[in-house]
């Protein structure tokens, strides 16, 4: 069975799905790609997709739904106007920039957000692990911003609509020597400004999420990507599991990662994880060649594919109000 989407926008976070429907042509397909910028109009025909700027037109085409990556401009007439049109609607735009009346203007439509941290390998694997440390009441997060942030807390702490009771933080400005950009590495020896913001966020059932986050964190080499997460019988972290057996033996366990690498010696799709000698995760798409990102948005078009995504838009507007904290 084949999902046809309609796509709204042409930048950075909507070329996620002109690479997934490229890599899996049999499950997915971008039946028109709509922008309201003519120039870009060819430029996607270019990659071999059709491009409009009439919504009309858009709508007019045959899919099966759309998904809206096209920014905060005219985002929330779009999605009101597609509702009314009876568009089954998939939101790859965050709500964090929007007002709290923009929001309550949304938050009840059907319809689903991509927010995906959760499905990328390593976070599902740690998901798949929480039952060895039994009931979780501590989280620190130092990997993601703002809503990102918020939803793997919320789905790894089970704080689903609570809001804080209290929040505690502080911000810093430092600089570092700059590594990398969306384009790549950097190998210039030029510094860079960032700001690093830690917030520590306490819920009324006794839960904690501490979140430390640099602005350069996701373009750069030098600053690492954590995560610890404690419960009752042990503690998770991006390396593996130490934990509490049974018989009351305390024991680790690492995580190892299995990739494919070309020829080339550059690293092909991830094809499992295991925890010891337990595979705690599994990739379904083995052999494409998609990244963890894309691997994690894969997942996600793919549950609702088969009727099984359960992320709704107000979860996306709950992860922006949570994330606005941060």
């Amino acid at each position: 069975m084949k999902t046809k989407f309609l796509l709204f926008g042409t930048g950075w976070r909507a070329h996620f799905y002109l690479r997934i429907a490229k890599a899996l042509p049999d499950l997915f397909e971008i039946a028109m790609v709509y922008t309201k910028r003519p120039e870009r109009v060819s430029y996607i025909e270019s990659l071999g997709f059709n491009a409009t700027c009439s919504l009309s037109k858009a709508l007019s085409s045959t899919f099966d739904a759309a998904i809206v990556a096209s920014g905060k401009e005219g985002f929330v007439s779009l999605m009101l106007a597609l509702s009314r049109e009876g568009v089954e609607t998939l939101s790859e735009t965050s709500f964090l920039g929007f007002s709290y009346e923009e929001q309550e203007e949304l938050i009840d439509l059907p319809g689903y957000t991509l927010e995906q941290y959760q499905y990328v390998p390593l976070y599902r694997a740690i998901i798949n692990s929480l039952d060895l440390i039994g009931e979780v009441d501590e989280m620190s997060l130092s990997a993601l911003h703002n809503h990102h942030a918020a939803a793997l807390a919320r789905r790894i702490l089970t704080i689903f609509d609570e809001s804080p009771v209290s929040i505690d933080g502080a911000d810093f400005d430092s600089s570092i020597v700059k590594t990398g950009s969306r384009s790549g590495m950097v190998l210039t020896g030029e510094k860079e400004s960032y700001k690093r913001k830690v917030r520590m966020l306490s819920f009324s059932n006794g839960k904690f999420f501490i979140n430390d986050f640099s602005s350069n964190q996701y373009h750069s080499y030098l600053i690492p990507n954590r995560i610890e997460i404690r419960g009752e019988r042990g503690v998770i972290d991006e390396r593996g599991v130490s934990y509490v057996s049974d018989v009351g033996y305390p024991i680790h366990e690492d995580y190892q990662i299995f990739r494919d690498i070309d020829t080339l010696n550059q690293s092909l799709s991830l094809s499992h994880i295991t925890l010891g000698s337990k595979v705690v995760y599994k990739n379904e798409f083995y052999g494409v060649n998609l990244n963890d990102d894309e691997i994690a948005i894969s997942t996600m078009l793919k549950l609702y594919q088969d009727g099984k995504l359960d992320y709704t838009i107000r979860d996306g507007i709950i992860d922006a109000r949570l994330g606005a904290l941060l």
